[in-house]
């Protein structure tokens, strides 16, 4: 098309008032118009621009030039980039967004132990890089190994799923397993009951009770409140945990759903009295309220208190969380797995039961069996 200024018999190129430089277009086969991603300073170099993509019609191979842009983009795009973009875009089983410590964790994780793969294309990467990877740059730390190829494994599955690349290099076997950095240690039912004696302030014997025989995280303990024990003692509701990393950080528990757990009938009167004493008659307050000021118990300040009484009966070098280990193991000695997964929070319980069905279901009957085991051989 002649006589019109910028047009031609195919496309067409204006040169741009403020740079001087030329813009080319065309409409294309979708009847929607397409601009070159960049300018020329020349105006045949984007006449070669508008014969190019012409050829590609007559060939029957033209997509958008945007689209092949993000394409060729995809392909190139590193390992450091598409880690950082996995992080930000991962959600939990449950599909909320990470929790602060998991993205601090996966972070640290893609910045200190998996850099030196940040700059390799993720289409360049080979099982064989990723052996030396993993055999040459990482440190003597095996649960950091673990993880830190756990991760990569799973970056890279998600690259396989974008079609990014046609299989999975991660090919170490048994890599993302790692000896324990530390076997939990299980007290005993009498050693449980003299922890729970000992330990001062006396707010705190509630504390040991309830981390041993219903098995919640340190960061629910924390965050448990008056609301969340029903009036006569016999059901937590966990539905929220806390985390200090970069802040406070108030979220639902590990797996992502809340959970009902019964009380053993053998702790409901420690828990009744820790209420009655304690506990501000707010529903909003905090079972175990900040000693030394803040907006939670702070962890570092109860260890303190816990190794102290640790020390009086003869068991140093126990960890808080080896209270949870206690109660999964004495759970599993009156129920079945599915009971046990259910009492400690894991993703296969049921999280949706009413106040009634656990008390008149099997729970209960665990709960009752629990107490069983404080009295002894019979």
């Amino acid at each position: 098309m002649a006589g019109r200024k910028g047009r031609r018999g195919w496309g067409k190129i204006r040169q741009l008032p403020s740079s001087k430089r030329y813009q080319a277009s065309y409409v294309g086969p979708d009847l929607v118009r397409h601009k070159a991603d960049h300018t020329f300073g020349a105006k045949m170099d984007a006449e070669g621009w508008l014969s190019n993509e012409r050829r590609l019609i007559e060939l029957d191979t033209w997509r958008p030039p945007a689209l092949r842009k993000a394409e060729r983009h995809a392909k190139a795009v590193t390992l450091g980039e598409y880690g950082a973009q996995w992080i930000e875009q991962r959600t939990t089983r449950g599909g909320q967004p990470l929790k602060p410590k998991s993205k601090a964790h996966y972070e640290k994780l893609l910045s200190d132990y998996i850099k030196p793969l940040s700059a390799i294309p993720v289409k360049n990467l080979t099982p064989q890089a990723v052996r030396a990877w993993h055999a040459t740059t990482l440190p003597d730390k095996p649960v950091m190994r673990a993880h830190a190829y756990g991760l990569l494994h799973a970056i890279l599955a998600t690259a396989v799923t974008d079609g990014l690349i046609p299989a999975n290099p991660c090919q170490i076997e048994r890599a993302m397993k790692a000896a324990r950095k530390h076997e939990p240690v299980i007290l005993d039912v009498d050693e449980v009951a003299k922890l729970a004696d000992t330990i001062k302030p006396d707010r705190f014997r509630a504390f040991i009770l309830i981390a041993a025989w219903c098995g919640l995280r340190r960061g629910e303990m924390f965050e448990l409140r008056r609301k969340d024990i029903d009036e006569a003692s016999q059901v937590i509701t966990v539905a929220r945990g806390v985390t200090h990393v970069g802040g406070c950080h108030i979220a639902t528990p590990t797996s992502g759903k809340g959970r009902a757990v019964v009380v053993p009938p053998h702790v409901r009167a420690d828990l009744q009295h820790h209420m009655r004493t304690y506990v501000a008659d707010d529903p909003e307050a905090l079972l175990f309220p900040p000693a030394r000021g803040g907006c939670h118990l702070n962890d570092k300040v109860f260890r303190e208190y816990f190794n102290t009484a640790l020390k009086s009966i003869g068991r140093e070098g126990i960890r808080v969380h080896d209270l949870r280990h206690f109660c999964g193991t004495q759970t599993a000695r009156v129920g079945n797995l599915v009971e046990t997964m259910g009492r400690l929070g894991h993703s296969t319980v049921q999280a949706s039961l009413t106040y009634q069905q656990i008390v008149s279901g099997r729970d209960a009957e665990v709960a009752e069996a629990l107490s069983e085991l404080t009295k002894g051989p019979r």
